[in-house]
């Protein structure tokens, strides 16, 4: 009998700790955060899950982003127009480094799911060209995938499986959204429309995308990337007058955060991909921005403007529970985890 009660003992204790373990992880984030704050440097700091800060890149940085496998962080150097010079910093190590062949004015870049390669958009040294590349690290080799006169073709993001690349293109009087093979030559049409900011979700069987209105505003889009007969016809999320901007896929493809202005200020929604339902997650009188989900859907990280300067704070997504996690001297300009 005694020994009954020493069992139900222990259990009720280890009940209790994993309810604590729970409870405390509730009350932090999940993954470090890469950010930069406003001032005249505009270096690249760390925020760690115990809530330290240093900084870790001493370049003047724009556009962090952490390699899928959390490894390391790519970022946008001494930025000037737009543009600047495609970086990496290791989180191992402590070092930088640049991607080999990348020119000085790289507009935009995406690291590959497997975190192996990245593709970027550069602006040619004679600035009449908009080039798509993509730089294997393990080979070395950087390939050319696209190459138009200046502004008529857009990188999007990676296919789940590192096959595919989807973008922009402007072909002379007909504009869409392509998604492009990696390592062969194939280019195949998915939209023949005006639209822009292309996106797969991460199993890379739907694109979402924005399509521009004939009021001048626009709206969310998605569409079935293979039907087994091609594309599937493209499907409004949103349908009002105010732009949806800076969306993201859920990991799990089910919902896309997205910026709005249509309350009077930018606040954060999420729909629903399947019951086309939108879900307002901010609701205040001041500027929430720049939503990136967590690695497991469970959290978004945003940066909102509180007393005049943007602090960061991450969301719990189901119960939509907040909190700070850092308020900075300077105003944060960009970050992501």
């Amino acid at each position: 009998m005694r020994k009954s009660y020493s069992t139900l003992g222990l259990i009720i204790a280890l009940l209790s700790l994993l309810v604590a373990i729970a409870a405390c992880g509730d009350d932090e984030f999940i993954h470090d955060v890469a950010y930069v704050v406003e001032n005249e440097e505009q270096n690249m700091f760390l925020l760690d899950r115990s809530g330290e800060y240093s900084k870790v890149v001493n370049d003047t940085v724009t556009n962090p982003k952490w390699s899928p496998n959390q490894r390391s962080v790519a970022y946008l150097a001494d930025p000037g127009q737009g543009a600047g010079q495609l970086m990496i910093w290791h989180r191992k190590d402590g070092n930088t480094e640049r991607v080999p062949d990348a020119p000085t004015t790289v507009e935009e870049f995406f690291w590959s799911p497997d975190s192996r390669m990245i593709a970027y958009q550069a602006v040619s040294d004679d600035y009449t060209l908009t080039e798509l590349f993509v730089h294997e690290f393990e080979s070395g080799e950087t390939t050319l995938l696209a190459s138009e006169p200046l502004g008529n073709v857009e990188l999007g993001n990676w296919s789940g499986d590192n096959q595919w690349i989807v973008m922009c293109l402007v072909l002379d009087d007909s504009e869409g959204i392509y998604k492009r093979s990696v390592r062969g030559v194939d280019e195949v049409q998915l939209t023949d429309y005006e639209d822009r900011r292309p996106r797969f979700s991460l199993d890379g069987k739907r694109v979402a995308f924005s399509r521009i209105q004939p009021d001048g505003s626009s709206d969310i889009y998605t569409l079935v990337v293979d039907t087994g007969n091609g594309p599937s016809a493209a499907k409004a999320l949103t349908n009002d007058s105010s732009d949806e901007t800076s969306f993201e896929w859920a990991p799990d493809g089910r919902n896309i955060v997205f910026v709005t202005e249509k309350d009077g200020n930018s606040e954060i929604y999420a729909v629903d991909t399947a019951k086309k339902v939108s879900r307002r997650l901010t609701q205040n009188r001041i500027e929430d921005t720049d939503p990136k989900w967590s690695s497991d859907g469970s959290q978004i990280l945003f940066r909102s403007n509180t007393d005049g300067q943007y602090d960061l704070f991450a969301m719990d997504f189901k119960s939509g529970s907040q909190q700070r996690i850092l308020s900075a001297t300077n105003s944060i300009v960009t970050a992501d985890w």
